[in-house]
């Protein structure tokens, strides 16, 4: 198992809170920059163990279809009412898949969490949950791992050849559970390196092979926010180099498509709209 690699400043801020642990947290940052890594060292650091509650489909765990419903929040209720003489510590991953109902049902529990009672909350999405939620948690944002810590954690992975470092410091740095994610599935790599290959033809290919790439991804939402979100990125990289102004402008309109998709908007026709 590699080492736990948290950003030297995220580390100090769960140091504080775990000095005096507030009733209620919530960990955001984005995907990949290791949330459940983040609540292992705070429990390491407090010596508890974790309840861990997660979206469920027909009443079992599903990460990909399930969801967090009135009646997981009404069984984590019971939980709370247990007797603990220790500290508590409850955690909900993907919490904005909990629906407005389910929010509206927690929200009780965050106002009288019970003795002991600590929650801990997990988004990459904190926008989606109820303001009134938002209002009674403590927000960390957690943030990416610094590139030195990004290729230390290469080194410990083993990952040795030069272009695939690249590659992997280029989809992921500042990311570790993707880091170590992808250097450990080379399907998954290759899959997420075609749409960094994909997202560079959109940006530079004709105007036929990039109608493809727009046609290839008009299927999969979350792929198309990728390409778009890889070819921005090496337009920044072009940008970091003093590379021509109209670069700036083209980033816009990428952000905007990206926007746009994220809002449920037409794949094909948006990433179309780039080219024609």
């Amino acid at each position: 198992m590699p080492s736990v690699y948290i950003h030297p400043t995220t580390a100090l801020q769960l140091d504080s809170l775990a000095a005096d642990l507030p009733q209620s947290l919530l960990f955001t940052g984005p995907e990949g920059v290791g949330l459940t890594s983040i609540v292992k060292y705070l429990s390491d650091i407090l010596k508890v163990k974790v309840i861990t509650v997660l979206p469920e489909k027909d009443e079992k765990v599903d990460l990909e279809k399930g969801v967090i419903t009135v009646d997981v929040i009404r069984r984590l209720y019971g939980t709370t009412k247990t007797i603990e003489t220790g500290t508590r510590l409850i955690v909900i991953d993907y919490v904005e898949r909990m629906g407005i109902q389910a929010q509206n049902a927690f929200l009780k529990l965050l106002e009288e969490p019970g003795v002991n009672t600590h929650f801990i909350l997990l988004t990459h999405n904190a926008s989606k949950l109820l303001p009134t939620i938002q209002s009674r948690v403590q927000t960390v944002e957690v943030k990416p791992i610094t590139a030195e810590q990004s290729g230390q954690l290469l080194d410990e992975l083993k990952v040795t050849d030069a272009q695939t470092r690249a590659q992997l410091l280029f989809i992921a740095s500042g990311l570790p559970a993707t880091l170590s994610t992808l250097a450990g599935d080379s399907d998954a790599f290759e899959k997420r390196a075609q749409i960094v290959r994909d997202a560079r033809m959109y940006l530079q290919g004709t105007v036929y092979d990039r109608l493809k790439i727009a046609l290839a991804y008009k299927d999969d939402r979350p792929k198309a926010l990728l390409l778009l979100v890889d070819a921005m990125k090496q337009l920044q990289g072009s940008v970091a180099k003093g590379q021509g102004g109209d670069l700036v402008k083209k980033i816009g309109t990428l952000l905007k498509v990206h926007e746009r998709i994220e809002a449920n908007g037409n794949i094909r026709l948006q990433l179309a709209s780039v080219v024609l």
